[in-house]
């Protein structure tokens, strides 16, 4: 009887590792993206308050920003499927594999 218990409490733990994990991969890439856009507008804004010649350079991070704002949506779709995904298969496993 001991060792169905320690099954059950390993199981259960494995289910909520599971769970856990989506959620924290998910939240450290999105606090990434914007961490380094973040950094790249303070530079961007650093850059226009100078002065003129470093105001032209500024439109280099800007554009950065810009690319780095598209793979950002890319990577959000990447997310939002991946999190479909395995949401849906966690739940499958949770209504149907007991």
């Amino acid at each position: 009887m001991v060792k169905g218990q320690i099954k059950v409490v390993i199981e259960l733990l494995s289910y909520v590792a599971r769970a856990f994990s989506l959620g924290l991969r998910l939240s450290a890439n999105i606090f990434s993206g914007h961490l380094l856009m973040a950094i790249l507008a303070g530079l961007t804004i650093t850059f226009v308050q100078i002065n003129i010649f470093t105001l032209i350079l500024g439109f280099i991070p800007l554009a950065i920003i810009l690319i780095i704002m598209c793979l950002e949506f890319g990577i959000a779709i990447i997310q939002a499927y991946v999190f479909s995904i395995l949401a849906s298969s966690y739940l499958k496993d949770g209504l149907y594999l007991h």
